[in-house]
């Protein structure tokens, strides 16, 4: 079971439990709108915000009067208003009155949500690619080689990133709305890089100035969500996905990534594929 103290949202929301805190303080402290934090945390937790925050008071509360203080002070405490309302919600989240508790000895006091992963939202398919090339800008992301790259993919969404300009376009022979961007580790260089651009036709019309990158064709595992998303939320998907490969698929299926081939994000408008290279 994963502690609330090694996620810095849970622990945040763990040490306001019993101040006038609401959805909108807690979203304000990480810099996001009430409805977009709501949307992330449902996203990441399958929880709703207000759902998990008016169990973990239930779960607090509980364990007060579990240790010997009046029903009453322990639901003023964490935001009950009225008594009635405590003892309506008590019985409907642990089926029985919160007089029973004493009596009581498998409340699971920790619980938390998990991170889970809807696979009936993601698609996931095999596929050998022909050779693709790309031109692009890259930029040396903050906190250098510390950074987190799981969780700062899409950085070109989150961040200011050099854009190509329209004369530069103009010459270039690009593939309509396709775009690939990837952590990039140039050969005469040990900084590690986020690069993003049009995949390309040919590159013998890009012009000077830009990166390019030919990535081979080979078999991938492609993960894209079943719906598109709103610009805003295109960098929450792209890290959800990720997190998922990583952190759940690839460690229970029988495939081995290739760690040196180009793992890439590919955009086509707002969708948005992650290519998983395969041995």
């Amino acid at each position: 079971m994963k502690k609330i103290v090694e996620d810095t949202i849970l622990a945040y929301i763990e040490t306001h439990l019993d101040m006038e805190y609401g959805q909108d303080d807690i979203a304000e402290a990480f810099g996001y709108s009430t409805d977009h934090f709501r949307h992330l945390f449902r996203m990441y937790y399958d929880m709703p915000l207000g759902e998990y925050i008016r169990r973990r008071r239930l779960l607090k509360a509980a364990e007060r009067i579990g240790n010997g203080e009046l029903i009453g002070n322990a639901a003023s405490l964490y935001g009950f208003e009225t008594a009635a309302g405590f003892a309506k919600a008590f019985r409907k989240e642990f089926g029985f009155p919160a007089g029973e508790l004493k009596r009581q000895d498998d409340i699971r006091l920790d619980v938390l949500p998990e991170p889970e992963y809807d696979r009936n939202q993601i698609r996931i398919s095999f596929l050998e690619t022909q050779e693709l090339k790309m031109a692009g800008r890259s930029v040396i992301p903050e906190g250098g080689a510390d950074i987190d790259l799981l969780e700062e993919v899409a950085y070109w969404l989150d961040h200011e990133f050099p854009e190509i300009d329209n004369s530069e376009f103009s010459g270039m022979q690009c593939f309509k709305d396709d775009h690939i961007a990837m952590w990039y580790h140039p050969l005469d260089s040990q900084e590690i890089t986020y690069l993003m651009g049009p995949v390309v036709k040919k590159l013998s019309c890009v012009p000077e100035g830009l990166i390019t990158v030919t990535i081979p064709g080979r078999r991938y595992a492609v993960f894209e969500t079943k719906q598109d998303s709103d610009k805003k939320e295109l960098a929450e998907t792209v890290r959800y996905l990720c997190k998922y490969i990583f952190r759940e698929w690839v460690p229970a299926n029988d495939v081995v990534a290739d760690r040196m081939g180009f793992t890439f994000e590919r955009y086509h408008g707002n969708k948005v594929s992650v290519y998983l290279p395969l041995i």
